[in-house]
């Protein structure tokens, strides 16, 4: 038993890249921004450095301020979904390494 949510426990668990990314694009925002720090040191400990791209994204995405009409920033949203593709590619890589 670890000091982490369960959910996190999950990810620590986690034999590929492909399972860390389904569970980075599942996790609920509030999960990331409370762990993100046991998040950051899985994702960095595992090599997924792309995983840690997203991360950052994804924190910049849900704590930034936002338009007076109530939308983000396009250059934050545009980051996170580049971070995103980033990390498909990098599970993918490693799913296609592996066969």
């Amino acid at each position: 038993m670890s000091d982490m949510l369960p959910i996190v426990d999950i990810l620590a668990d986690a034999t590929t890249h492909d399972e860390r990314a389904k569970w980075l694009f599942a996790c609920p925002y509030w999960v990331i921004n409370r762990e993100h720090m046991n998040i950051r040191r899985i994702l960095q400990q595992s090599g997924l450095i792309a995983g840690v791209g997203y991360l950052e994204a994804v924190q910049s995405l849900t704590n930034a301020r936002r338009l007076p009409d109530g939308s983000l920033p396009h250059t934050i949203v545009l980051s996170a979904e580049i971070a995103a593709q980033d990390l498909r590619a990098a599970a993918r890589a490693s799913v296609e390494g592996a066969e």
